[in-house]
């Protein structure tokens, strides 16, 4: 497997966060994603804006124990996820990209990656040692977190994975947060950051009950040929949304940049609709009632 397919791979895997929004000027991502097409392309540079990503890079592999000592800047306008980023690529003595930076415009960290794979060269650490392993690796990269993180045991490479979910309000961003991955042995994989714009919170949200209203409403006229108990009402809750187009294909291929305050409505199915569908669901605009988008899982 060639160098660039292994990166691009391993930044799948390591982002379920789909890392960072950066203001970008309106020369930069003003086309909207396309499906199917490249979500980057690169954009001017100067030469100053390049240093100051190279000397920030450094810091940061640093602090964080990147390898690598050579390295490049490229600054990629990402039209899906709606941000723009310096990514700084570092190289071994022999030419071979080993490790990944990617910046905010003002220095923050979106993303370090150490690329390959590794056993990890010490006895396996333990989920409690994991979170306390990637809490020093957050503070290193200058972010900050807070409340109890998520730790998961990472699957197929082993090691772990910590993420800390973002919360504004109390109120749950469902993609945003900081999640660090380790090796078995706790040594340091990788760590992104998300952290979308928020609209304004609506002045008179709606209610928990007009939000399943709505979305039962939505539901029996989606799936009217399944009858009225195919998918069965089971949860709400109050969530930060990109609207996206699970439900209306004529919108962007992309999610909306902004995150809106809306109602996670799910669903189960029922019957022979279940043979298809697992779970549904629907996404209420908390200001006024309407379909922000949602989700199904087969």
């Amino acid at each position: 497997m060639n160098t660039t397919r292994t990166t691009r791979l391993l930044l799948l895997n390591l982002v379920a966060l789909a890392i960072l929004v950066a203001i970008a000027p309106n020369t930069q991502g003003a086309d909207p994603f396309v499906a199917g097409g490249r979500s980057t392309r690169a954009v001017a540079v100067s030469r100053g804006q390049s240093d100051r990503a190279l000397v920030r890079a450094a810091e940061v592999s640093k602090a964080l124990g990147l390898p690598g000592a050579t390295r490049n800047v490229a600054r990629l306008d990402d039209r899906f996820e709606h941000r723009t980023y310096d990514e700084v690529t570092s190289f071994d003595g022999r030419g071979r990209e080993v490790a990944i930076t990617r910046l905010d415009l003002d220095g923050r960290v979106v993303m370090a990656l150490v690329l390959g794979w590794q056993r990890g060269h010490g006895p396996a650490v333990n989920s409690a040692a994991a979170e306390r392993l990637a809490a020093k690796h957050v503070a290193a990269a200058g972010l900050a977190v807070s409340g109890k993180p998520t730790i998961h045991a990472s699957a197929g490479a082993g090691g772990w994975s910590v993420t800390w979910t973002r919360v504004v309000d109390g109120i749950a961003v469902p993609g945003d947060g900081v999640r660090v991955t380790l090796w078995s042995d706790g040594s340091f994989h990788g760590l992104a950051r998300q952290e979308r714009p928020l609209a304004a919170i609506p002045t008179s949200p709606i209610s928990d009950a007009d939000a399943r209203s709505a979305a039962e409403a939505f539901i029996a006229r989606r799936f009217a040929g399944y009858g009225s108990d195919a998918l069965r009402l089971d949860s709400a809750e109050l969530a930060w949304l990109a609207s996206n187009d699970t439900w209306d294909a004529g919108r962007p291929d992309a999610p909306e940049g902004t995150l809106r305050l809306g109602w996670i409505v799910r669903f189960e199915a029922t019957g022979a609709l279940a043979e298809r569908l697992r779970l549904v669901q629907v996404w209420v605009n908390a200001a006024d009632r309407s379909i922000l988008g949602g989700d199904v899982a087969e």
